[in-house]
């Protein structure tokens, strides 16, 4: 494990995805270009933003809520959706500078989904209780992968 921080008590988080995102977006933009491998070094900041809203104590109760209305709920999987799509996957991937079609984009949030419900509404285990350093080292090249062109 490389030891990824997940920084949940950080005062970038607000009680908004969107302003979380708002801020991320300019850490990202500067912070990626400093970066050798974009892709990597984005797919590590996304499940971090992603996991970070989850278990920050500022934002977790409403992207938790999120997450459970979506298990079972279609108006409530695309309001999960289209949250991750529009706050946080399309704009870390527009400041950093990642080109890939709006289907891998697409693919990408799906993948943050399934993670979101496993790990924090159904608590399937070993996911939940697996530190959120080593859930980003498996799941990182996942994401990777997708984004390729």
């Amino acid at each position: 494990m490389r030891g990824y921080r997940v920084a949940v008590n950080s005062p970038a988080f607000s009680d908004s995805p969107a302003v979380v995102t708002a801020r991320e977006r300019a850490r990202l933009a500067a912070e990626s270009k400093m970066a050798g491998d974009t892709a990597t070094d984005f797919s590590v900041r996304l499940l971090c933003t992603v996991l970070g809203l989850c278990e920050n104590p500022r934002t977790r109760r409403r992207m938790l809520r999120l997450v459970e209305s979506s298990v079972g709920s279609r108006a409530g999987s695309r309001a999960l959706y289209r949250m991750l799509n529009r706050t946080v996957v399309t704009p870390a991937a527009k400041a950093s500078g990642i080109k890939a079609s709006a289907l891998r984009f697409e693919l990408v949030c799906g993948q943050l989904v399934g993670l979101a419900i496993m790990r924090y509404v159904l608590k399937v285990e070993p996911v939940a209780s697996t530190s959120t350093g080593e859930i980003v080292d498996v799941f990182a090249p996942a994401i990777r992968a997708t984004l390729k062109n």
